[in-house]
């Protein structure tokens, strides 16, 4: 799969929602979705205004303009934010790495050190004070967003930190060569020692003008900020991340890319815009799809996406995998199917190891969170389960997020706990299922229904159409039919419960 082509499909069409999928080998390996008339708010940076501080919570609440105060712990406090302060000093005094970087991947966080801050959140903020904060995580579930004073400045190839204090590498570069080079090329300069950042991954071969030219960049805009600030009020907002299409571009973005492919000609005229702002060798060509077929559909994405819903997910020769979340963890259980093997043992190791693959990238794609429990099918040799822990293991290196991976027990069951990258998928749609009584949720009935309402657009000037789909879906769907383009197009809807919410059949 490594010298497979990878594409970009990015599904904007519809303004339900945006879709991006980093395809390579049939396998969707990355993804980035929003939903539409729903603009996130991760990475805006916001001059805000303390509501409240509990010290229960260690935290405090603050008025940054969104429809619920924001939610800053006192772990994502800056040391500097003390009564009386400027609200725009967040300047390098401290050394510490916080938790976690609103516009930063894990990925590219380095390891933390220990925290300075040591006063309690009551002696740090005080209502009615100002502050510059940055959204870690959107509001969700009556929620109010997550916020942090660690702001965070991302570039294609950098990031700026004036938090940091230092420059640094992202701990995801490995190669010991690379490593070095950038650090005694590149860290070592003047300009690179006088203020905090980060080199991404996609620093990797970047030469030291290329990489310089780019935190100029960054700091004019710093400094732009910061005289923003002076002059506000608060809460107002100081910066918005660029589109969700060009920030996922920018996320996903990389060298071996082939092409992007884009099913609107404005998202595409922009996309193409920000990547000509990129290194030559960065500069992937840009492909308007204007079929009228949808663009998953064509590019066979769709079922890989649908099953991003489903509880059971197929695995290589009949094996399978189900996944429940629950609100105290996910447990993910693995099923042998068809596979057989000379011996009992034989075939638990062969569907455990097929499992094992498409459990990491489910996980990734799904963005599971907080604690995870796999059962594995038993195996009673030891040399089976550390192979199988030691691959697993290995597999889970490719998670952008951070982890940490327990131990394979004696009755198969394998831990781990992750940190999610944002809402997830399936979370951020599911909704509360009333032909359940309450016991689930309808997430994939709706995108279900939102394929079907796709694959409807691209029919053209039919005028009479059967559809057959899955009852839930249907339900959906109905709410969604004032959106068709076709006047006088006569819809037959046929609902089979045998049909899985995101199968259906158009004729």
């Amino acid at each position: 799969m490594g010298d497979s082509p990878r594409l970009l499909a990015i599904n904007a069409r519809d303004r339900e929602e945006l879709r991006v999928v980093l395809t390579c080998a049939g396998q969707v390996e990355d993804l980035r979705w929003s939903q539409g008339g729903k603009i996130s708010q991760v990475g805006d940076i916001y001059l805000g205004v303390v509501n409240k501080v509990e010290s229960s919570l260690d935290a405090a609440f603050i008025d940054f303009g969104g429809k619920r105060a924001g939610f800053l712990h006192s772990g994502n406090l800056h040391a500097s934010c003390v009564p009386g302060c400027d609200p725009f000093k967040l300047a390098s005094t401290t050394t510490r790495v916080p938790e976690k970087l609103a516009a930063v991947s894990d990925e590219d966080v380095v390891a933390a050190e220990p925290d300075s801050q040591t006063l309690p959140i009551a002696e740090m903020l005080e209502p009615g004070q100002k502050l510059i904060v940055q959204v870690q995580r959107d509001s969700v579930r009556g929620k109010g967003a997550t916020l942090s004073s660690f702001i965070s400045l991302p570039g294609r190839r950098l990031v700026l930190m004036p938090s940091l204090g230092r420059a640094a590498i992202s701990r995801r570069i490995d190669d010991s060569d690379e490593r070095r080079r950038l650090r005694d090329e590149v860290l070592s300069a003047d300009a690179f020692q006088q203020c905090g950042m980060i080199l991404r991954t996609a620093a990797e071969g970047a030469s030291a003008d290329e990489l310089l030219s780019e935190l100029e960049l960054l700091l004019e805009e710093w400094k732009q900020l910061g005289q923003a600030a002076a002059k506000g009020d608060g809460p107002s907002c100081l910066r918005r991340e660029p589109t969700p299409a060009v920030r996922a571009v920018r996320d996903i973005l990389r060298r071996d890319l082939s092409e992007v492919v884009v099913d609107c000609p404005q998202v595409a005229k922009d996309i193409a815009a920000a990547i000509e702002e990129l290194p030559k060798d960065c500069r992937p060509p840009v492909r308007v799809y204007d079929k009228t077929r949808p663009l998953f559909e064509a590019l066979d994405i769709e079922r890989a996406w649908q099953l991003l819903f489903r509880a059971k997910v197929p695995v290589a020769r009949g094996a399978s995998i189900v996944i429940h979340e629950t609100e105290a963890l996910c447990a993910i259980d693995v099923n042998s199917g068809r596979i057989q093997g000379d011996s009992l043992e034989d075939t638990a190791l062969e569907a455990n190891l097929a499992a094992a693959e498409e459990i990491a990238r489910q996980i990734r794609l799904r963005d599971l969170g907080g604690i995870v429990v796999v059962d594995f099918i038993d195996m009673r040799q030891s040399e089976n389960r550390r192979q199988l822990n030691q691959r697993f293991s290995q597999l889970l290196r490719a998670d952008r997020a951070r982890l940490k991976l327990g131990g394979l027990s004696s009755f198969g069951l394998l831990s781990l706990t992750r940190r999610r990258m944002g809402t997830g998928l399936p979370r951020a749609i599911e909704r509360f299922c009333k032909g359940c009584g309450g016991s689930g949720t309808a997430a994939q009935h709706h995108a279900g229904a939102l394929r079907a309402l796709r694959l409807l657009r691209s029919a053209g000037t039919e005028r009479e159409l059967h559809l057959r789909i899955h009852p839930g879906a249907a339900v959906e769907l109905k709410g969604l039919l004032e959106d068709l383009p076709q006047p006088g197009l006569e819809l037959r809807l046929e609902e089979d419960s045998q049909l899985a919410p995101g199968d259906m059949v158009l004729r």
